[in-house]
């Protein structure tokens, strides 16, 4: 009964499509340029890569003498979501 399957598949898949999760707040998106602002530290987004992201981690705002630091952009989401960095205007 070709017609009882497809009855069977569409319920399935439909069940499956409800089932999807829209989680807007799961990641901050990152521009360069951006300065994030944590309780501690401000960072702000240096480069862009495809996999990696440059950063500078800094006290106050424009400080000076701040080296450059990489590391994984999915890493760097992360610390700011765990962190409730704020991204400042």
């Amino acid at each position: 009964m070709p017609g009882r399957n497809e009855q069977n598949c569409a319920g399935a898949c439909l069940t499956h499509f409800n089932m999807k999760k829209n989680d807007k707040t799961s990641s901050p998106m990152l521009t360069e340029g951006q300065l994030w602002k944590t309780d501690k530290a401000y960072i702000q987004v240096w480069h862009i890569g495809k996999r990696l992201i440059d950063y500078k981690m800094m006290r106050e705002p424009g400080q000076k003498a701040v080296r450059t630091q990489a590391t994984g952009i999915d890493t760097l989401k992360t610390y700011l979501k765990d962190h409730a960095a704020v991204l400042m205007d």
